[in-house]
């Protein structure tokens, strides 16, 4: 029992967040070297020639803090506002400590998905897009993407990480009631692109904003094939985290009541299960400058002043 003990202390944790960003739009070629400390709200607007403004300077570096005070090795992060944009936070805001991966997605606003990566992690890195993969009418592609990352190492691959952010429950033509038949046909698609990746026998983390209730308590429709077609369980619920404390999502009724809900998940075969470290498993929430955490917010000016409008969670494995 000691030596399982010292065995498991000296094992390395692989950190692993989910962040919906929000609106990451960061565009900088006209950065003239200038230190983000001397830079005002104003100008760092002014580095961008883009028609997107810039995600805010205030916000940009919460997130990063956010991202620092986890030590997150990996982030699989959505509402990406395209790779430059990514590639920014990563060089100006994070330090360069991050390698950026992301791709175009079907995104008809812009917002991509993509990966940040600790550049001291031992692995090689193999991204790949499902863009054109083919989902039946009236769905055809995904709304966004599945962006597939492995993590290899000595030509071998230790880890695969599926990234998804399934459409809204927006229904903008009236056509498709929540967007229900879409977002069933997405999250069809991708427990797909997993099953068909199990030849591999290594761990499948599977994560992403599925922009509605996919835990097994009180599941949405579209997210029930989750658990009957697959072995996939949200890291979360295995990690035993607090009911009252699961939530990445706050969001107010037109009365002006307030709820919270998990709409970020994080999922893995319930055979690696014991992967998981859960007391390094959590919902980060957001600090202000003196790092004091902000409080969860009761109106929706409190929200508007967030980083980003999703809290992220965070998954701790031991490999």
């Amino acid at each position: 029992m000691e030596v399982d003990t010292i065995a498991e202390k000296t094992t390395p944790l692989l950190k692993i967040m989910v962040l919906n960003a929000q609106d990451l739009f960061l565009f900088m070629e006209k950065h003239d070297q200038t230190s983000l400390e001397n830079l005002t709200e104003i100008k760092w607007q002014l580095m961008s020639s883009s028609l997107f403004m810039n995600k805010s300077k205030d916000k940009c570096i919460a997130l990063a803090k956010t991202i620092k005070d986890a030590d997150a090795d990996i982030v699989m992060m959505t509402e990406v506002g395209g790779h430059e944009s990514l590639a920014n936070f990563a060089k100006f805001v994070l330090n360069d400590e991050y390698t950026s991966l992301s791709l175009p997605s079907n995104s008809d606003r812009g917002i991509d998905l993509g990966y940040l990566v600790k550049k001291k992690l031992p692995y090689t890195l193999a991204l790949h897009s499902h863009i054109d993969y083919v989902l039946p009418f009236p769905a055809k592609r995904f709304s966004r993407d599945v962006l597939r990352l492995d993590l290899i190492r000595d030509e071998k691959t230790e880890m695969i990480l599926l990234l998804v952010h399934i459409k809204s429950k927006l229904d903008m033509r009236k056509a498709d009631f929540e967007g229900r038949t879409r977002r069933a046909l997405e999250v069809k698609g991708l427990l797909q692109i997993y099953q068909k990746l199990l030849v591999h026998q290594v761990p499948i983390l599977v994560g992403g904003d599925f922009n509605g209730h996919a835990g097994e308590k009180d599941t949405e429709e579209e997210f029930k094939q989750i658990y009957q077609d697959t072995d996939l369980k949200d890291i979360a619920f295995l990690a035993k985290i607090p009911e009252d404390e699961r939530f990445s999502y706050v969001y107010f009724t037109r009365g002006g009541n307030r709820f919270v809900q998990q709409i970020d998940y994080l999922f893995i075969s319930e055979k690696f299960a014991h992967l998981i470290e859960p007391g390094e498993c959590y919902f980060p929430r957001y600090k202000n400058p003196s790092g004091i955490p902000l409080p969860i917010p009761k109106r929706m000016d409190q929200k508007n002043t967030l980083p980003s409008d999703h809290y992220p969670f965070l998954a701790s494995l031991r490999l």
